[in-house]
């Protein structure tokens, strides 16, 4: 049966291995360390390219502007190269998009309030070609004093990027030069004031958007038109069980690759929530079940569909779920991974 390799970035510094190469086996779960990389400090988001022949890597610094790091992947033991490196112009860089033509790639800067573009060449090498600065603040004081770009993504057309903005309760929509290499701002949809948009995830078709909300924990469903880049609210969904009355924030969300179902995870409540996708793009609740630690940060698919990977943040442990093609529900398998705060899961 096949192996798939997947990088997890994390919270170390760089003296420790921060990012790990590993190995996760389709016929029984199995998860094996192949190499492991030290050097960068906070490598917390990680993407690679479609052939996986290439890895991205934000180092997230806070105080002072981070860095984008392009490695080559060995196909053989999942060992890393060096490309290059290239600023960020921002602090605290949380979220790497890369464009299905694999031209352009976006990072947000969490603290640095700015949007990074950068081509990427032919040898896989980044070049700073943009960067744009979001204005504005939230209804939460303690969150939103300013802006706080989140994440990035691209559309099915390839024209235009979204960025959520959990500091100005914003999904900023751009339009992409790609002959220059820049953002043209196109226009913002305003969240729900206090929702916080984290992460978002295009259905299969390309036009349904859902946007997990960190700071008031739900879903929302919007239907977007590509034509001129217009969301358009149709739903809003918890991610908590109604009978909790605890603290906790949003952070991750996916949509299966075949379009039938979505998961979001939460961080206090320390679950994933599941759900399935309806004929109109709507959820519907299926199940909430325990990340299998604390602090689901991040989590990942496997591309063969069979399994979901949660990294558990804060007690430094890999939780691996069977996913049931026909219901959607996950299923720990018993594979448990030591690693020091996991942040983040990325397949090949």
């Amino acid at each position: 049966m096949g192996k798939e390799f997947f990088y997890t970035g994390s919270y170390a510094t760089r003296e420790q291995e921060g990012v790990k190469a590993m190995r996760l086996s389709a016929e029984d779960g199995r998860i094996t360390e192949r190499a492991g990389l030290a050097g960068m400090h906070h490598p917390s988001f990680l993407k690679s390219n479609a052939a996986g022949t290439r890895l991205y890597v934000v180092s997230e610094t806070g105080e002072e502007p981070g860095s984008v790091f392009a490695y080559a992947v060995d196909a053989e033991n999942g060992a890393l190269a060096l490309i290059n490196e290239a600023s960020t112009l921002g602090g605290s860089p949380c979220h790497i998009a890369l464009d299905a033509a694999e031209r352009l790639l976006i990072v947000t800067n969490y603290t640095g309030g700015t949007v990074s573009v950068y081509e990427v060449r032919g040898d896989g090498s980044l070049r700073l070609s943009d960067n744009v600065a979001h204005a504005g603040s939230g209804l939460r004081g303690d969150r939103q004093e300013g802006p706080h770009p989140h994440s990035a993504i691209f559309d099915a057309a390839n024209r235009f990027a979204l960025v959520a903005d959990l500091g100005t309760d914003e999904i900023v929509h751009y339009r992409i030069d790609r002959e220059n290499g820049k953002l043209i701002r196109h226009g913002a949809t305003k969240a729900i004031p206090g929702a916080g948009p984290r992460h978002m995830a295009f259905n299969a078709a390309g036009d349904m958007l859902y946007v997990v909300n960190e700071l008031d924990n739900t879903v929302c469903v919007y239907g977007y038109e590509g034509e001129d880049s217009v969301l358009t609210q149709r739903q809003v969904i918890s991610t908590l069980p109604e009978a909790f009355a605890g603290e906790s924030t949003c952070a991750d969300i996916h949509v299966t690759a075949d379009g039938r179902f979505l998961y979001a995870s939460n961080r206090g409540h320390d679950s994933i929530a599941a759900y399935r996708i309806q004929p109109d793009g709507g959820l519907e609740l299926i199940d909430i079940v325990s990340s299998g630690g604390r602090t689901p940060r991040n989590f990942a698919i496997s591309p063969d569909g069979q399994y979901l990977l949660a990294a558990n943040q804060d007690s430094d442990n890999i939780v691996a779920f069977r996913m049931d093609s026909d219901t959607g529900r996950l299923r720990p398998t018993g594979e448990d991974v030591e690693s020091f705060k996991p942040v983040c899961v990325a397949f090949l």
